[in-house]
C-alpha cells in the first residue's frame, strides 16, 4: 500500500469516527442552532442602524463561536490518540508498516474534516440568513475563515494533548482544563489582572495575540468594527497601536501557528517518545 493510500485510510477511519460521536454531533447540532438564531433574530431589530448597528449583535454571534468551536473541535481530537493507546490498538497499529508522523497526521486531518463539514454547514445556513438581512458576503468569508482557523488550532492542541495521554478521559480532561483556561484569560480577564497586579498593557496586547481564543474575537471585533471599541480598553488601546488591517493578520497568523506547532510537535516527536521509540 503507498503512503498516500495509507494517509487516506487513516483520514477515511478518523473522520468516521468523529462524524459517529454523539457529544460531536450535539456540538454542531448546538453551533447550527445558535448561529441561526443569532443571525436570524439577534441583527433583526438593529438593521434600520446600518453596519455599526448591528456590529454588537454579530458580535453575540462571536462570542458564541468562541465558546463552542474550540470544544467542537479538541474534544475529538483529544480522543484520537488516547482512545487507541487505552484500548491497545495503537500498539497494533503502530506495528504496521506506517510511520508515526503518518498516523498522527492522518488523524489530524480526519478530524480536521469532520469540523470543518460542521463549520460549514452552520456558516452556509446562518451566514445565508444573515447576507439575506444585510450582512456583507465579504464579512461573511472572512467570518468563516476565521472560525476554520479558530476550529483547526484546537484540533491541533487536542491532538497534541492526546498523544501525550495514557487515556481518554485524561486526554479529555486536559483539553477541557486548557479550553477553560483559555477562555477564562480572555481579555476581561486579563485586564482584571492588569489592574490587580499592575502587568503593563504590552503584556496585555502580547497576550491578545498569544491566546488563540482572544486572537480569534480580535480578528472578528477588527473585520465587524475597525476602530475595535467592541473590544473596550483592550481594544482601543489595540487600534491606537497598530490600526485594523495589521490586527487583522496577526489575529489570523497567531492562530496558523496554533495550528502548525501542536501539528510538527505531534508529528515529529511527542508520540515518537510516548511509545519508547
Amino acid at each position: 500500500m503507498t503512503r498516500s493510500a495509507r494517509f487516506r485510510l487513516f483520514v477515511r477511519r478518523e473522520l468516521r469516527d468523529a462524524l459517529r460521536a454523539r457529544w460531536f454531533l450535539a456540538y454542531s447540532a448546538i453551533f447550527l442552532v445558535g448561529g441561526v438564531l443569532l443571525n436570524g433574530l439577534g441583527v433583526r431589530d438593529t438593521m434600520l442602524s446600518g453596519y455599526r448597528g448591528y456590529a454588537r449583535a454579530l458580535m453575540g454571534l462571536v462570542h458564541f463561536a468562541v465558546v463552542f468551536v474550540p470544544l467542537m473541535a479538541a474534544f475529538p481530537a483529544a480522543a484520537a490518540i488516547a482512545e487507541e493507546r487505552e484500548n491497545g490498538t495503537l500498539e497494533y497499529l503502530l506495528a504496521q508498516p506506517v510511520t508515526r508522523g503518518e498516523v498522527f497526521v492522518g488523524k489530524w486531518a480526519g478530524v480536521a474534516l469532520a469540523v470543518t463539514a460542521s463549520i460549514t454547514a452552520g456558516t452556509l445556513l446562518s451566514g445565508g440568513i444573515a447576507v439575506l438581512r444585510g450582512v456583507p458576503l465579504r464579512f461573511v468569508g472572512i467570518s468563516y475563515v476565521y472560525l476554520l482557523l479558530l476550529a483547526l488550532a484546537f484540533v491541533s492542541l487536542g491532538l497534541g494533548l492526546s498523544a501525550v495521554s495514557e487515556t481518554r478521559a485524561r486526554a479529555i480532561t486536559l483539553a477541557l482544563i486548557a479550553w477553560l483556561t483559555l477562555i477564562a484569560l480572555g481579555s476581561l480577564g486579563a485586564v482584571t489582572a492588569m489592574v490587580r497586579w499592575g502587568m503593563s498593557a504590552d503584556l496585555l496586547v502580547a497576550w491578545t495575540f498569544v491566546n488563540p481564543a482572544e486572537a480569534f474575537r480580535l480578528g472578528m471585533a477588527g473585520l465587524i468594527d475597525p476602530d475595535l471599541g467592541l473590544l473596550g480598553p483592550v481594544g482601543a488601546s489595540l487600534s491606537a497601536r497598530a490600526g485594523s488591517g495589521p490586527l487583522l493578520w496577526g489575529a489570523a497568523g497567531s492562530l496558523a501557528v496554533w495550528t502548525v506547532i501542536p501539528l510538527a510537535l505531534g508529528a515529529t516527536g511527542v508520540l515518537r517518545r510516548r511509545e519508547g521509540a
